[in-house]
Formats: structure tokens, sequence, C-alpha cells
């Protein structure tokens, strides 16, 4: 005979039974589903090792051609493709003017420097001798031009009455345009594309052919008693 209480025991165990069933279900679904993740993991792992590794990245890029970081400091680089020189026309410390047009036929060296520039009072000595030399040995035939970009004509005067020159060097012109002005600017971005607002550096020289084309530049200072500066100059004066 089965009493209320003897039933709901018997419901109760069978309530038991059923949940005990469910979890040992979901505690099997469990552990399929994280065998089952570490199975794909390990696969995804081998997988990768397996693999060949991934190409090294690309090295930088080189600089444009023409470009301050791959153009040699100090050294005569002839133009790609020569340009007509800017016009330049400036008063110089002997009171006259300097007309670059009026110089046509002539192979004109135009350096830019000032008298608070380190490199250009480095170089100054070994050019003007050079300078004076080629002016000798050529005449009418070759002109070497020094544009300050000094604020007072005073201080070119008073830099060349120092040793080595003492007093302006003879067979070299010494023009003006105070503050790297416009003659100064345009020759840069003429000569070799330097135009930004910070290009314009010193020393710097152009070499102006015959012609009155850009012929080659000089970034910064060197030593111009090098025999194949002389020797590079004479090729272009001969050239005419």
């Amino acid at each position: 005979m089965v009493t209320p209480r003897t039933d709901r025991r018997r419901s109760s165990l069978t309530l038991a039974a059923g949940i005990f069933a469910a979890l040992v279900a979901a505690l099997g679904w469990r552990a399929w589903v994280v065998t089952r993740d570490a199975d794909q993991q390990a696969a995804r792992l081998a997988a990768r090792l397996a693999a060949p590794p991934p190409p090294p990245p690309p090295p930088p890029a080189a600089p444009p051609a023409g470009s301050d970081a791959d153009l040699p400091l100090g050294q005569i680089i002839s133009s790609r493709a020569p340009a007509v020189a800017p016009p330049l026309r400036l008063p110089t410390a002997d009171g006259k003017r300097f007309d670059l047009a009026g110089a046509r036929g002539q192979v004109v060296f135009v350096n830019f420097w000032a008298t608070w520039c380190p490199p250009c009072a480095r170089e100054m000595p070994s050019m003007v001798r050079l300078g004076a030399a080629l002016a000798a040995r050529h005449p009418g035939k070759f002109r070497m031009v020094a544009v300050s970009v000094d604020d007072s004509p005073a201080d070119v005067a008073a830099f060349f009455a120092k040793p080595p020159f003492r007093g302006l060097p003879k067979g070299v012109t010494i023009a003006f345009d105070p503050q790297a002005g416009p003659t100064t600017r345009s020759f840069y971005c003429v000569g070799r594309g330097a135009c930004g607002p910070d290009d314009v550096k010193f020393p710097e020289s152009y070499i102006v052919g015959a012609d009155g084309r850009i012929a080659a530049y000089v970034i910064g200072d060197r030593d111009w008693d090098d025999p194949a500066a002389a020797a590079f100059l004479e090729s272009l004066i001969e050239k005419g």
C-alpha cells in the first residue's frame, strides 16, 4: 500500500534522479566543448608552426635623386639638366654693379657666403687663390663672384682686412645680396631645386658656363687648391 508520504518520497527520488542525469549530461557536453576547443587551438598552432615565416619588411625607401640626403658635400656636382642661370645683378665692393647677363661667353663662378659662416671662412682663402689664378690664365674668359649675404658691407670689409687677405682680393668680384635676398634664393631654387624656406644654407657655389646655364654646383665648403677643381673649370673654359 502506497501512502501519500511514500508517494512523495518516490516523486522526490525521481526528480533527484532527473536532475542528476541532466547535470551529468551538461558536464559531459561541457567536457566535449572544452576538448573540441583545445583540439582546434592545437591544430591552429600546428598550422602556424608548419607555415613558412613571413617575409621581412621592405627596407626604407631611398631618398629621391637630387635631394640633400644623397648629394655629397664639398664635391663638384655636374647638373643633370643644366638650367639657364637666373638674373644676377648686384652692387659690388668697388662701388660698381655686377651683371651676370653681361658676362655671357665667360665661365662664371658664383659663390654665396657670409662672414659669420665658419665653413665659408674656411674655404675662402683657397677659393680666392683659384679665382685669381684662373682669371690671370684666362683673361676675359673666367670670372669669380663671391656674393655676401651679410647685412652690412662694413662686415665684409673687416673680414678681408684680416690675414691672409689684408684687403679686398684681386681677381675676385665681391658682391652683396643682404639677408639672402631674391637673387640668392633664385639661384638655389633654379640650380638644384632647393626652393624651400630653409633650403638656403652656406656656403654654396654655382658654376655658370659660357652658354649662361648652370653647369655644376658645390654644396658646402671644399678645398679649392685641389687640382681637380682647376681642371674642371678649365675644361669648361676651353669648351667655351
